[in-house]
């Protein structure tokens, strides 16, 4: 006999004597039971033993463990969340970017050293060496619409620099920074 059919027929008034006779043993097996695991003589002695001091010694090494625990699971998660921002960001502008340049590396220096020539003359222009450059995003207008831009800077012995940058798209130069020494 299954109790919880006799039971539901218990309760809608439709069961058996035998089957309200089988609810009642039932039933009555689960209060002595209860009783019996209720009974306070059957604990465990050594729990109520236990040391005030054992007891805040484990709760500070579980609060310890749970607050480490903690961080790690924070500090990943803004791992996670920075690396998909980036991702949103500089992927789309890296792939905009990359489908526009025009020029190489050195193709940027020799527009650079071009506008240097401009700039002081061809006869001081040979004094000069490229000290550095270097290629950086340039945002046009949203992350779709970006730009590489070449940042070359000309140095002469006397300690004159030159900053010219050039888009790599359109090969515009400009001077960005002069110092005179």
């Amino acid at each position: 006999m299954n109790f919880e059919d006799a039971y539901k027929k218990l309760r809608e008034g439709t069961a058996t004597d035998a089957e309200a006779a089988f609810v009642a043993r039932e039933l009555e097996n689960v209060r002595r039971i209860s009783s019996i695991l209720d009974d306070p003589r059957l604990s465990d002695p050594d729990i109520s033993k236990a040391k005030l001091e054992t007891v805040q010694k484990a709760r500070k090494a579980f609060n310890k463990k749970t607050l480490i625990r903690t961080v790690v699971i924070v500090l990943c998660s803004l791992l996670i969340i920075a690396a998909v921002v980036c991702s949103i960001l500089f992927i789309p502008s890296n792939i905009s970017a990359s489908g526009k340049v025009k020029l190489t590396k050195e193709q940027a220096v020799e527009a650079a050293h071009t506008c240097l020539v401009e700039e002081v003359g061809a006869e001081q222009a040979e004094d000069f060496h490229v000290d550095y450059a270097h290629r950086h995003l340039r945002y046009v207008g949203s992350i779709f619409d970006a730009v590489y831009v070449y940042k070359i800077e000309f140095e002469d012995p006397r300690g004159r620099e030159y900053e010219i940058e050039v888009n790599s798209n359109s090969g515009f130069t400009v001077i960005r920074d002069i110092d005179l020494g």
